[in-house]
């Protein structure tokens, strides 16, 4: 099943599973987890910085790649205004707040070449808005002239580094990559400290699962209570080994995938549970950790090729699909 086909599919699964939200709430007020802005926006994209103007304030970033959709444009401007940016004059309530701290922050950030995820929606009748995320920074944009190319930096909204993703723009990409394919990803996001911890490197950070059909937001549910420290890899391979919740040790093997050890202990561990663990997901879970780590290679494809052999498993299409394309990535 092509991509696109399979996105469409887990879309319309997301949108039955939960009433939609109320009109506007995509940017009055954000919605609540990674997997509804995915879902809800009309396109994602992954787009590097191509030049810029500091004392106007202006970013001028090129598409690297479609994540969801395909965007209208090759380029787009952003532009941060503590004084000037319009008010929104079509329907419904719109906040222009612009926040002077995170503007110099962003315009501070902003070189050549930096990457940054965007996502846009055409949202009829109200206009076109978006939710932006650079290095240690949500900030959300509007389109009054509704032509894809000047967008107005309106607000940020630091509970999204908590409840969406606190790493890098790349790694998102990657995980909105493996989500729009159905499955659950696992992202960074910022547990204890602030935004200005984070972007120092001070603050702690915590794993999160993030799909689809996940949109309502429950920190007790869906984060994982160690941190994403080496300091807390003996207590995530013993959640992995023994935790009985299915979730708990697919979001141990996550964290292990984000904390990027290559330790034999970890790798040896995250190979077993590919080959052994009863829970599909888990499996999954493990498998896309080992792609994120990248062992020496014939360990990894002789696990994940060992799990695709499984009869246990062998009704299980979605499971299947899942670790041939781990497999592909691998190779």
């Amino acid at each position: 099943m092509a991509r696109s086909t399979l996105l469409a599919s887990f879309l319309a699964a997301a949108m039955l599973a939960s009433h939609p939200a109320p009109a506007l709430a995509y940017i009055t007020a954000p919605v609540p987890t990674l997997g509804a802005v995915f879902a809800d926006s009309t396109y994602a994209t992954l787009v590097k910085v191509e030049k810029f103007d500091r004392e106007r304030g202006v970013i001028v970033y090129s598409k690297v790649r479609d994540l969801k959709g395909k965007y209208p444009l090759e380029r787009m401007r952003h532009v941060f205004q503590i004084h000037g940016t319009p008010q929104h004059m079509g329907l419904g309530h719109v906040p222009v707040r612009p926040d002077e701290v995170d503007w110099k922050y962003a315009v501070k950030w902003v070189e050549v070449d930096k990457f940054a995820v965007v996502f846009t929606r055409r949202y009829e009748p109200f206009g076109d808005f978006g939710h932006v995320y650079i290095d240690g920074l949500w900030y959300s944009i509007m389109c009054p002239g509704r032509d894809w190319d000047l967008w107005y930096a309106i607000y940020s909204d630091p509970n999204l580094l908590r409840q969406w993703h606190a790493g890098s723009p790349a790694r998102l990409a990657e995980a909105l990559e493996i989500m729009a394919t159905g499955r659950t990803a696992y992202v960074p996001v910022l547990g204890k400290g602030n935004k200005a911890e984070l972007r120092a490197g001070k603050a702690t950070l915590h794993t999160l699962g993030a799909s689809y059909l996940i949109r309502s937001f429950d920190a007790k549910r869906d984060i994982l209570a160690e941190p994403l420290e080496t300091t807390a890899i003996p207590n995530l391979l013993k959640v992995l080994a023994t935790a009985r919740d299915r979730d708990q040790r697919a979001r141990a093997a996550g964290a292990l995938g984000l904390i990027g050890s290559n330790d034999q202990a970890v790798v040896e561990a995250l190979c077993r549970t590919v080959k052994a663990d009863p829970s599909g997901t888990v499996r999954i879970a493990a498998a896309d950790a080992l792609a994120r780590l990248r062992p020496r290679p014939q360990q990894a494809l002789a696990a994940v090729e060992a799990a695709l052999k499984d009869p246990a498993f062998g009704q299980r299409r979605d499971v299947h699909a899942a670790l041939k394309d781990v497999l592909a990535r691998l190779k």
